[in-house]
């Protein structure tokens, strides 16, 4: 190993120099994370390249990335340093070929590389070359068709009993899917093995034991018996730390007898379990009793030690003899029969599993395509040969050696064990003098629910040493280019507590610490644990108000979700008032913080949706990374029901929704009034007697005609579903119904109308495959919301948008952000997985639960409890390295957020930590049983030295680390709504009224100096397409000589008080706006064909609110009695007398905006009726009219404020419908008046927009 000696102006650190530079053996890199990992890759890549003494070719690398981004980006950054070494080279003839080989160089995934693999050599497996790859959604309808066809033969064999026998254990009485899940997920499971159908028939061979089976000889014994050994020694500690108490001043010294009595009982039970048996064991466990605790009497010792004492005793005894009952209780034979009894059903099980496979493998052949799985697969068989039972390299595998001077495999920890054999049979030579490059961190290793085994690569990180001698080299990269050194110190003391060989699976050492190699100023902030807490009872204050199931006070109900929103709302407001500095990642420079610097990281996107909505309130942009809710999402299900309906009219149920839906938006009425055309058919049916017979059932003509124009583009879908393609079926839809633009206008419109694309590619995709047919596609979507997958909603927003981030810490991997906020902390992990009837594991196989069909029983067999002991160790690994990932992503500030319901019991329980050794790590009994991320962050912070101001206990040795911490402990009911809505500034964030007044006229200085004008800046504003009330208000804005005391400028700058406001404030009320909004619904909904009294009005409020068409809020502010005596006025009489009256009147419509600029505008006409040879527009206002000295005032301000938009809808719809509207009129529910607006404005508005 000749590494060349590091300049003295080098920048790379000594670890680094030898990434790069190291030859002569296997090497693998653990690199933590933001080591410049990609940088050391690059330029070992092109030191190999350009090296003068033994250059090698470009295209005689094998560099494997994990994704086709990182390899694309790997490409990349190979061409620019090749341009650059040109540059300073021009005359070199062989680095300009080398950038001319380039696109030739094997860098990809390493599923690319077994493309090119079996493209190149299918005629040795007798495959077509032209085999297309399988688009995900076509495998799993085939798979599903060919589970199926499996299953429906094996019940109608002449031997059907084993297969029913299997249904009975695993199904319910409706169908057999349980079958088909489990089925396709042992499949899966087997195809990250090398040999896969040679794995699955070693499955049963466990459960076929003969007479007189020692269970001892079982492979999953040992590692189980160590397992619960581990359980006892933690038991052990306990007991040590109850004597501890006992012993201490003020302690419970009787304890200490008993704390003794404990410690001989699982001494003997721990060297039974080491030495002996299974069955000796099983005596000593059914043996088991417990002394009686030593009294203790009162006012003798410190209550809470004596307190303590007992509780830990108390789990002490909950540990053992939960193992007892889980283990013990049945003897060994016993579990050896309840073995045997399960092997047919195992046999059966594999025999479906293995038919499945081969048929799956039939029809792709026949199809011409492959999977992904098999691209590994068929390049496994063209690589390999079979001899003596084991893979040897293929002549092919040999050619491949000689060509690949080195292989380079990035993000090794993520690799499984058909990728490795894959990988080992191109590389050259053994471990101590191969040319495998692996780089990795086993840290960061957190795809195991994609069956990757971080194993393999910890196994070579034990095996390997400093110096390559009889193993492959090992080199630590741990100087962290990324972070402050805050960020970094806070994670090396969290995991120096946590992480360990047993629970967590490696060492978190001082060759995994990280060390700060970023080059950041002076300054900082502690890492911040926010912990959101239940008012505590002693609370006299919290103890007056009312107190929900959530623990909150203030008389409102609140989620964990949205209390730690909130939380996070009052932190980034802190930090933005403050204009806390960050280093801009394009620039390098410092600048204040913005939204985009920030990032909410959550374990899953289940509290997405409630944070951002936390967040839409208190006025902060934000965007939410979803991988779910897409099928959740209204516009997708209004989408999905229509092509249900077009497919096949006859569902009741989503064809009232679509008639329901904004494509015709029907209501309850009109569709009982389509029902009565024919009662007892379909609604399809009584859709289309209905537009045979009319308007005999006396639905007003409008409504009629949009009803027989929904029937004409109904019938024209349903006939191009049978002759055109399904992406253009979805987009006539959209065409036909403008639903599109009408998802656009909508809140959150620009993401709607990206699901609404995303559906339609969605199809586009759907018909590359050999499938088609609309009814395929829905069945295929149903079969993804069914197995619980999702297309994740769309992206709609850019790296560079000015927007918090909310996502996935999975899906953060491999980026980082400025401040990093980790919420829900404090939720539980997730064990569903434990809760299913059988667990997979690698080494062990499948197990399931014992069942007793006759009796309809499950009950964990010896196979299950073995593997679950070792998944659940898995698991809390897996989820240990989710949160190294999750707390490295922060540059500059990192924030940890969680919620407990008990404060005081949390602190106690995280105490406990206290009283072990300050330099050792928290007990095992601690990390080994954690539900949640807190449990592992509350002791450990509970043990440094800035917990102490929340309490110690006696003995207590704390820490007196170099990571600053900053605790906070928040009652929830501290986290009102009021403080969180926009426009209302926190009370602690609020400027002085005089400092408020020098800062607006600083601000007023500084707008002079940027106030250009750019001469065309009226076109660059315009919208393409705005509302009716936009321009209006656009319009009074630039006609008013005075502020209007009625509008609100959108710039205007609004003066920030430092001091709190006054309780009473605080308070929310809804706005004007909000009210006017609910009163419309009202209208819009009431029965305009009879009058109503105000028991009728309130009646279909409170009907209203049931449907959620308004908030209980808005329902206690609209006033019934006022929306009664509207039906009292004569202008209700004329609306009655008409025989067409039209509610809600869409419409767009362009003009003439100046400039040569063409406007679009649309709005919505409250009510529209004939009268006479002409029209009536009539437009609904709740403006407050008490104010005005006269009669004349109060119509001289409303036509001021109103005549443009009434204008602007009767022009419209005068030269859409070709009506004319003869009288225009606003209705005033504050004193039921009537107000006529004369003459034609929308000539004043064109001339004052383009004068």
């Amino acid at each position: 190993m000749n590494i060349p000696a590091k300049p003295a102006d080098a920048t790379w650190t000594d670890a680094q120099w030898q990434a790069i530079h190291a030859t002569g053996s296997d090497i693998l890199v653990s690199a933590a994370a933001g080591s410049g990992k990609t940088a050391v890759l690059i330029n070992r890549l092109i030191g190999k390249v350009t090296d003068p003494a033994s250059p090698i070719d470009v295209d005689e690398l094998l560099v494997v990335t994990f994704t086709n981004a990182a390899a694309a980006e790997m490409r990349h950054r190979m061409a620019s340093a090749l341009e650059e070494a040109i540059a300073k080279n021009p005359q070199s003839s062989r680095l300009r070929r080398q950038l001319s080989l380039l696109n030739k160089a094997q860098i990809s995934t390493l599923h690319s590389f077994c493309l090119n693999v079996v493209r190149q050599y299918a005629y040795i497996l007798d495959v077509d070359p032209g085999f297309r790859i399988a688009d995900t959604a076509e495998a799993a309808l085939i798979r599903d068709d060919v589970i199926g066809r499996v299953l429906e033969e094996a019940y109608g064999s002449d031997d059907p009993e084993p297969v029913y026998r299997l249904a009975d254990s695993f199904t319910s009485d409706r169908d057999d899917q349980a079958i088909e899940v489990l089925v396709d997920r042992l499949y899966d499971y087997s195809r990250v093995h090398p040999q896969p159908e040679e794995w699955l028939k070693s499955i049963p061979r466990a459960y076929h034991l003969p007479e007189g089976a020692d269970i001892d000889h079982l492979p999953f014994i040992g590692p189980l018996k160590e397992a619960i050994r581990h359980r006892l020694e933690e038991a052990a500690a306990m007991s040590g730390e109850i004597g501890r108490i006992a012993r201490m001043p003020d302690g419970p010294s009787p304890f200490a007898v008993t704390a003794e009595e404990d410690a001989m009982t699982l001494s003997v039970l721990l060297r039974i379990l080491k030495e002996g048996t299974w069955a000796e064991a099983h005596t000593a466990f059914s043996a088991l009793t417990w002394s009686r605790a030593a009294a203790i009497k009162k006012d003798s010792c410190d209550e809470e030690l004596a307190e303590r004492a007992k509780k830990k005793r108390n789990d002490v005894k909950k540990i053992v003899n939960s193992l007892k009952e889980a283990y013990f209780v049945r003897t060994p034979d016993r579990l050896l029969d309840e073995m045997r009894l399960m092997a047919p059903m195992m046999d059966t099980l594999i025999g479906l599993t293995i038919r499945f496979g081969r048929r799956y493998a039939q029809v792709k052949k026949d199809r011409g395509i492959v999977d992904f799985s098999d691209l590994e697969h068929l390049a496994l068989a063209i690589l390999s040969e079979e001899e003596d039972g084991r893979l040897v390299p293929s002549p092919v595998a040999l050619d491949f050696r000689e060509r690949f001077k080195e292989v380079l495999v990035d993000e090794y920890q993520d690799t499984n064990r058909l990728q490795e054999t894959i990988i080992g049979l191109v590389k050259q030579g053994g471990n101590e003098d191969g040319n495998l490059f692996m780089v990795g961190d086993v840290k960061q290793s957190i795809y195991r629910f994609r069956l990757a085994e971080p194993m393999l690569f910890l196994g070579k990180y034990l095996r390997f040493g400093g110096e390559a001698e009889d193993s492959g080299l090992k080199i630590d990269l741990n100087a962290n280019f990324r972070s402050r050194s805050q960020v970094l110190e806070a994670t090396n003391y969290v995991f120096s507590q946590v992480m360990g060989a047993r629970v967590g699976e490696i060492d978190y050492d001082e060759a995994a610490a990280l060390k700060p190699g970023a080059p950041y100023p002076d300054g900082g902030m502690p890492t911040a644990l926010t912990i959101i807490h239940e008012p505590s009872e002693e609370d006299p204050e919290a103890a007056e108000e009312p107190v929900s199931a959530e623990g909150l006070g203030r008389g409102e109900t609140v989620k964990q979700s949205q209390a730690e929103a909130r939380a996070m709302i009052r932190e980034i407001r802190r930090l933005m008032d403050a204009g806390t500095p960050v280093t801009d990642p394009w620039s390098g420079k410092q600048r204040p913080l913005e939204y985009r610097d920030i990032v909410i990281l959550l374990r899953s996107m289940t509290w997405s949706g409630e944070i951002a909505d936390e967040f839409r309130l208190a006025g902060i942009p934000v965007y939410a990374d979803t991988s779910g809710g897409y099928f959740d999402a209204l516009e997708v299900m209004i989408m999905l029901n229509t092509l249900r309906v077009i497919d096949n009219p006859y569902q009741d149920i989503p064809f009232a929704s679509v008639l329901r839906s904004p494509f015709i938006g029907l209501g309850e009425n009109e569709l009982a009034r389509i029902r009565l055309a024919a009662p007892d058919e379909p609604f399809y049916e009584a859709l289309k007697q209905f537009v045979r017979n009319g308007i005999a059932s006396g639905i007003p003509a409008a409504t009629e005609e949009k009803i027989r124009r929904f029937y004409i583009h109904f019938e024209n879908w349903r006939n191009l579903a049978r002759r055109g393609s399904l992406a253009d079926l979805i987009w006539q839809v959209y065409i036909d119904t403008h639903y599109y633009e009408m998802a656009g206008a909508m809140p959150n419109g620009k993401q709607r109308q990206a699901n609404l694309r995303a559906l339609h590619d969605r199809a586009i995709q759907y018909e590359r495959t050999s499938f088609r047919g609309l009814f395929r596609f829905l069945r295929f979507i149903d079969r993804m919301r069914r197995r619980g997958d999702d297309m994740g909603t769309a992206r709609a927003v850019g790296e560079r948008d000015d927007v918090v981030r909310i996502m996935t810490i999975h899906s953060s991997k491999g980026l980082e952000f400025p401040h990093v906020f980790i919420a829900g902390v404090g939720r539980s992990f997730n064990k569903m997985d434990f809760n299913e009837p059988y667990l997979f594991d690698q080494h062990f196989g499948l197990a399931v639960k014992a069942v007793d069909p006759d009796n309809r029983i499950q009950y964990t067999s010896l196979p299950f409890l073995a593997i679950r002991e070792k998944k659940e160790l898995e698991m809390r690994a897996e989820e240990m390295r989710i949160l190294y990932v999750a707390m490295t992503r922060a540059k500059e500030g990192l924030h940890l957020v969680g919620s407990v319901k008990d404060l005081p019991a949390a602190v106690m329980k995280w105490q406990e930590g206290q009283l072990a050794p300050a330099d050792a790590m928290l007990p095992e009994y601690v990390r080994s049983r954690a539900a949640g991320y807190l449990d592992w962050i509350g002791p450990a912070v509970a043990r440094h030295r800035d917990f102490e101001p929340f309490g110690t206990l006696p003995g207590a040795r704390l820490i007196d680390d170099p990571s600053d911490w900053k605790v906070a402990f928040i009652p929830s009911g501290d986290l009102s709504a009021e403080e969180a809505a926009a426009g209302e500034p926190p009370a602690e964030h609020a400027a002085d009224r005089e400092n408020a007044e020098e800062e607006l006229a600083a601000a007023a200085r500084v707008r002079q100096v940027f106030d250009y004008s750019y001469p065309h800046a009226s076109s660059v504003l315009k919208r393409s397409k705005q509302s009716v009330s936009e321009v209006k208000r656009m319009w009074l804005l630039e006609r008013a000589e005075e502020p209007d005391p009625f509008m609100t400028r959108s710039d205007e700058i609004r003066p920030v008080y430092m001091h709190d406001r006054p309780e009473f404030m605080q308070e929310r009320t809804l706005s004007a706006a909000e009210i006017g909004t609910a009163v419309h619904a009202v209208m819009q909904h009431a029965d305009l064909s009879s009058p109503q009294n105000v028991r009728d009005i309130q009646k279909l409020i409170t009907g209203l609110a049931d449907r959620e068409i308004i908030t209980p809020a808005e329902a206690r502010e609209v006033d019934a009695s006022s929306i009664a005596r509207f039906f009292a006025s004569p202008l209700y009489g004329r609306i009655r007398k008409s025989d067409d009256v039209r509610r809600e009147v869409p419409f767009t419509y362009g003009y003439d905006a100046g400039e040569g600029d063409r406007q679009i505008i649309q709005g919505i006409v409250d009510c529209l009726f004939r009268e006479g040879d002409g029209w009536v527009l009539l437009d609904y206002k709740t403006d407050r009219t008490r104010m005005f000295g006269s009669e004349e005032a109060l119509a001289a301000e409303m036509e001021n404020r109103y005549a443009v938009q009434l204008s602007l809808y009767a022009r419209a719809l005068r030269d859409i419908l070709n009506i004319e509207i003869k009288e225009k009129l606003l209705y005033l529910f504050d004193g039921e008046r009537v107000i006529s607006i004369r003459g034609d404005h929308f000539d004043d508005f064109e001339t004052d927009r383009i004068g």
